[in-house]
C-alpha cells in the first residue's frame, strides 16, 4: 500500500470516528436530550418517578436483570460507587427488567449484592423501551444535575467502572 493511499485510508478512518463521536454513535458519547420521565413501583412498594431526582441529582439508570451475569458483575462496583458519592447528589436508580414471577429472585439479589439504592421494576419493560430500545443488558443512562442524559453504555467488562466513575464524577462537579 502506498503512503499516500494509507494516509488517505487513516484520514477517512479519523473523521468517521469523529462524526460517530459527535453523532452520539459512540460508546460513551455525551448527549444532551432531556431525560423522558417515568415512575415505576420499587421493590420496598412504593412509586418512584425520575422526576423525583433529576434536575437536582446526579443519576445512574442501571437497566438490569437477575439472570444476566455482566449485571451481576457490575453490581458491586455500582454499590461502591453510590457509597462514594450518594452524599454530594448521586443516585442510583437499578432498574430490573425481571417479570412479575421473578419478584422473589429480585429480592434475593438485591439482599445477596447489598444494593442499598432505590429498585424498580420495569415487569412490562415501558420504561427500557424508552431508553435501551435493543434491550441490552446491563444498560446505563447517566443523567446530570439538570435533567439532560449525558452517557449511555450497553453492555460491561471488567474496567468499565473506571470510565464510568469519571463520567459521575465530572457530572458532579458540573
Amino acid at each position: 500500500m502506498t503512503r499516500t493511499i494509507r494516509c488517505a485510508l487513516s484520514l477517512v478512518l479519523t473523521v468517521l470516528s469523529l462524526a460517530a463521536t459527535s453523532c452520539g454513535a459512540a460508546p460513551g458519547a455525551r448527549a444532551s436530550s432531556p431525560a423522558p420521565d417515568f415512575s415505576l413501583p420499587a421493590l420496598d412498594g412504593r412509586t418512584v418517578r425520575l422526576s423525583d431526582y433529576a434536575g437536582k441529582n446526579v443519576v445512574l439508570i442501571d437497566f438490569w436483570s437477575t439472570t444476566c451475569d455482566p449485571c451481576l458483575a457490575e453490581m458491586p462496583h455500582l454499590v461502591e460507587l453510590y457509597k462514594k458519592h450518594k452524599d454530594r447528589g448521586f443516585v442510583v436508580l437499578a432498574v430490573s427488567l425481571d417479570g412479575p414471577e421473578s419478584r422473589a429472585q429480585v429480592s434475593s439479589t438485591v439482599h445477596d449484592r447489598e444494593m442499598i439504592f432505590p429498585v424498580l421494576l420495569d415487569e412490562e419493560t415501558t420504561v427500557a423501551a424508552r431508553y435501551n430500545p435493543k434491550r441490552e443488558l446491563p444498560f446505563s443512562v447517566l443523567i446530570g444535575k439538570d435533567g439532560s442524559i449525558l452517557h449511555k453504555r450497553g453492555g460491561y467488562q471488567p474496567g468499565d467502572e473506571v470510565v464510568l466513575a469519571q463520567e459521575i464524577e465530572r457530572a458532579l462537579n458540573e
